[in-house]
């Protein structure tokens, strides 16, 4: 354990106890893709709509200058976007179980809990790189990833996540009780202001938020509670900047149908399509072109991973021999761990480029 992280560690213990106390009476190896991806290379700006030809991505709507990570349509995407069939072999039956290992190991913690969980790290454990990985569950569902990247590229992956709960700084509902979603969710407020606080502690080398904006503001709605997202992101990010920290936005995953995605690719093997979603109606831009402005703004970098997922049309519900979804929403650990090279290329351009 390094010096800083020993600090870190005590200070935790030390200010997350009254904050503790505070709130509770306040209230594997990645599977070989089918086929190669184009290169990925960087570019001064990033559209969040796209269009392109069949293997690669060019920019037709441009509205800001940022870093950016540019990447086309992978090739893998395109091959999946044409075929009925799931591919024999597609583990279809177990993905509804496909879940991160953080669910497992304690570090995903509970809609209850308000204080970060100390300890969890991954990738190279050794490496004195630290990358911070902070976010509700899309976060936990993209952890794999970053888990393989960190053992490839010697990085020490620290995961600092909760149900539900997104770091950029909005007030949410919970949806803990599926019966009553208009509670909000203030476990999440109060483990938040602790989150940032202990990532700042640890004085890590790069911050990243994968995000999921697609989230009700309380008090706020329609462009008002969009604009709320893209200021909370800012402040959140502001709360962990330092020298050293360089920080990176990864924008939401696509939207599905709505429907469990395993039940569906196990009712339509041989017309999987019907599992998939329109690229229009997946990919949110205006939702990402806010995200975007937020991380330029605040000197992060910023990362849509749309392309990971569609084509310029298209978001097949399989990709690969793999299941992408193993519900409504969150991807699968396979599909996680599959794009653990995209990843990989994400931290190094921020690591490399974020100013």
């Amino acid at each position: 354990m390094s010096r800083v992280e020993s600090l870190a560690r005590v200070a935790l213990a030390t200010t997350l106890l009254a904050a503790a106390v505070a709130c509770s009476t306040a209230e594997g190896a990645p599977p070989t893709q089918d086929s190669p991806s184009p290169a990925t290379t960087s570019a001064p700006s990033i559209a969040v709509t796209t269009s392109s030809s069949s293997t690669t991505s060019t920019s037709s709507t441009t509205t800001t200058t940022l870093p950016a990570l540019y990447t086309g349509v992978l090739l893998d995407v395109v091959g999946a976007a044409s075929r009925d069939a799931v591919p024999e072999g597609t583990p279809v039956s177990s993905a509804g179980g496909d879940e991160s290992p953080l669910y497992g190991n304690g570090c995903h913690l509970s809609w209850s809990a308000t204080v970060p969980k100390d300890g969890c790290e991954f990738g190279d454990t050794t490496s004195d790189v630290v990358v911070v990985v902070t976010g509700d569950s899309h976060a936990t569902a993209w952890f794999s990833a970053f888990d393989e990247a960190g053992k490839a590229n010697h990085w020490k992956i620290v995961t600092v996540d909760k149900s539900g709960c997104p770091t950029a700084d909005v007030f949410v509902y919970s949806s803990i009780d599926p019966e009553h979603f208009d509670e909000p969710y203030t476990a999440c407020n109060a483990w938040r202001k602790n989150a940032l606080m202990y990532i700042a502690l640890l004085q890590p080398d790069l911050v990243v938020f994968p995000m999921l904006s697609r989230r009700s503001v309380v008090g706020h709605s329609g462009a008002d509670g969009l604009r709320e997202w893209g200021e909370g992101l800012g402040r959140s990010l502001d709360a962990v900047s330092a020298p050293g920290t360089k920080l990176l936005v990864i924008g939401d995953t696509p939207k599905t149908k709505g429907d469990n995605v395993p039940n569906c690719v196990r009712r339509h093997l041989n017309d999987v399509t019907r599992c998939g979603n329109s690229r229009a109606k997946a990919v949110r831009d205006d939702r990402l072109s806010v995200l975007a402005d937020a991380a330029r703004q605040h000197h992060a970098t910023f990362v849509d991973p749309s392309n990971w997922f569609c084509t310029d049309t298209f978001c097949p519900a399989v990709i690969g021999s793999l299941v992408v979804y193993r519900d409504e929403h969150h991807i699968t650990d396979s599909f996680a761990r599959y794009r653990a090279p995209q990843i990989a290329d994400a931290i190094r351009f921020a690591l490399a480029d974020n100013p």
